[in-house]
């Protein structure tokens, strides 16, 4: 066998022209152990163990803190490091390049390397001889450039997860920046996203007010910036302008176009945004808001306006649940589809552990529960929580059931809480509603309404409570009710124009729709809306099919009316309505037919 003697180390490889002291070769390996040199004979399917790397490693940081066997300094902020090439090449392109290419610094015993510091160099040395790396808030802001510097993709990998486990909405726009600068690309994405996510709390922070024009034209336009309204959308463009009035307020006429105000509410673009001095001193944008006013005014023309300002953003991740209810075999159900509107297609989610129909559904903070309802022999008080946290599908536990059995129940979330009302436990309908809290896995019974309800509908709008329609054993209801949580009473507001129950509720742009149910006769299609800050109801463009124990929810700027009987057969359509436009859509069709079902939609990670 060939033998070829560099630097003081015997190769043993076969490879031809093989100069490494440190060699795996065909069947041949060398290490570097102690004081000495060992070889070790390996046959070609042998592994090395983790417990021999991690003894390599160790015996090779001995040696370089104690200069030995050391063949290249660094020169760092004139500071030495000892080290060795071959173990610098192999951890680093930058280091391989350096030291097998003809560069001038491939023999030389001593490297000057600019750029970093001394400090950061030594916690570089030691990601290189130990594979571990302490990042911290004070030293990544040096390690990143300095690990991309020198391409040692594990430290740029540890600092970029580390940052990322960092973002906050104080801080997400400028470490967006710092990895763009540094062509980290995921960190650069997960940045955006969260700025996208947590829009309405990243306006507030120091880093929103300093960015150039252009980075603040660039998140304002982006559809799938996470917003109830365009209301956080306007007030961001407005104190950004305001921060530094007499060098910005030139781009305000350019921005406030990528503001879609036409979707803003006609009472606040006449009581906030016609009262803005910026906007007042503008004909630009005074142009824009009149365009805004023109498409509340003249509904008949929405069709002609169609623009980008006129477009719903796309928002959250948002998909739709819907949940047991009353299946095919005239029995209930536990079965769960999933409807993701971007892709339009439908998929199983894990069953509910009990089967449900007459069933209420809620989604609070990333979790889904499924309350009450009727598993064909009792109306039941039982309520079992989706989980995501370890398993990406979900997985069903029971928590604290209700104080009373409830079907057909109303059901919503205000603040931290789920609250339900009304429903029938068998004898008697309800008045009473209860509260529960996540937190504590309690519920807590709170004020009764006037009238007891089943089939009613439950949403709350501004931060009040209404329970809409349902049945109170004897009359099909058109009664609204109104719950102020400040004083713990019910109020009645203006009723319905038409009696329903077993309807759909949703609150869309500042309505409270109300689609189909049973008015004692016929089951319906009609559609009408309630103007919360006028007390008005107003009928809309009716659903293509009567529905009745039909679902309603809000998706991507969009009312959705889910499954449902239409007095013939159940039913596994589900239509969208645009309210700008006053139509209404077919959408994909779910799996199964069903009515009686719980439906709520999830925002997912």
């Amino acid at each position: 066998m060939a033998r070829e003697e560099l630097g003081g180390v015997w190769c043993t490889c076969r490879s031809p022209g093989c100069g490494a002291p440190f060699c795996w070769g065909r069947g041949l390996a060398w290490a570097w152990l102690g004081l000495g040199v060992v070889s070790v004979e390996m046959a070609p399917k042998d592994i090395m163990t983790n417990s021999h790397a991690k003894s390599i490693l160790n015996a090779m940081n001995s040696l370089r803190k104690s200069n030995t066997l050391c063949d290249v300094t660094l020169r760092v902020d004139d500071e030495d490091f000892p080290a060795h090439r071959i173990v610098l090449a192999a951890c680093s392109d930058y280091f391989c390049a350096m030291f097998t290419n003809e560069l001038k610094e491939k023999d030389k015993p001593r490297v000057d390397l600019q750029g970093l510091t001394a400090s950061t160099m030594e916690i570089l040395l030691d990601f290189v001889y130990t594979e571990t790396v302490h990042v911290t808030v004070e030293n990544v802001q040096e390690l990143l450039p300095a690990a991309c510097l020198l391409q040692l993709k594990g430290v740029k990998q540890a600092c970029c997860e580390f940052l990322e486990s960092q973002l906050d909405p104080s801080n997400c726009l400028g470490i967006r920046e710092f990895a763009e600068a540094h062509n980290c690309l995921d960190l650069q994405q997960g940045a955006e996203l969260f700025s996208l996510k947590f829009f309405p709390e990243v306006v507030q922070h120091e880093e929103f007010r300093l960015l150039g024009n252009n980075e603040v034209e660039k998140l304002i336009c982006c559809d799938e910036i996470q917003v109830d309204s365009e209301e956080p959308v306007f007030e961001a463009v407005v104190n950004w302008v305001k921060h530094a009035e007499k060098e910005r307020s030139s781009f305000l006429p350019d921005l406030l176009q990528y503001v879609r105000m036409p979707l803003l509410t006609p009472r606040y673009i006449t009581d906030v945004i016609d009262t803005e001095p910026l906007i007042r001193r503008s004909l630009e944008c005074r142009d824009l808001v009149d365009e805004a006013k023109k498409f509340h005014l003249r509904p008949e023309i929405r069709a002609q306006m169609q623009s980008a300002r006129t477009k719903p953003r796309l928002g959250a991740n948002e998909v739709l649940l819907v949940i047991g209810g009353f299946g095919s075999q005239q029995s209930p159900i536990d079965v769960v589809e999933k409807y993701d509107p971007k892709t339009q297609e439908w998929s199983l989610l894990p069953s509910i552990a009990r089967k449900r129909r007459y069933v209420a559904t809620v989604s609070l903070n990333g979790r889904v529960y499924a309350i009450g309802g009727y598993d064909g022999r009792s109306r039941l008080s039982s309520v079992e929580c989706l989980d995501f946290t370890a398993d990406e599908d979900g997985v069903w536990y029971s928590v604290a059931p209700m104080n009373v059995r409830r079907g057909l129940a109303g059901a919503t979330t205000l603040g931290d809480m789920i609250y339900v009302a009304g429903g029938f436990d068998g004898s008697r309908r309800h008045t009473s509603m209860e509260r529960y809290d996540p937190n504590i896995d309690q519920w807590t019974l709170v004020g009764d309404m006037a009238t007891a309800r089943e089939g009613a509908g439950l949403v709350v709008a501004n931060g009040v409570t209404y329970c809409m329609g349902g049945y109170d054993g004897i009359n099909i209801l058109n009664s609204v009710e109104r719950f102020e949580p400040h004083t713990g009473y019910w109020s009645h507001v203006s009723p319905m124009s038409t009696k329903r129950s077993g309807a759909g509720v949703a609150l869309l742009n500042d309505h409270i729709y109300v689609v189909g149910g049973f008015d004692g006769t016929a089951h319906l299609a009609s559609v009408e809306a309630y103007n919360i800050r006028m007390d008005t109801w107003t009928t809309v463009t009716s659903m293509t099919t009567p529905r009745c124990y039909v679902g309603a929810a809000v998706l991507r700027g969009r009312l959705y009316a889910i499954a449902g009987y239409d007095g013939n057969s159940l039913l596994s359509s589900i239509e969208s309505y645009d309210p700008i436009m006053d139509s209404w859509d077919i959408a994909s069709s779910m799996g199964m037919q069903r009515c009686d079902a719980g439906v709520c939609v999830l925002r997912e990670k």
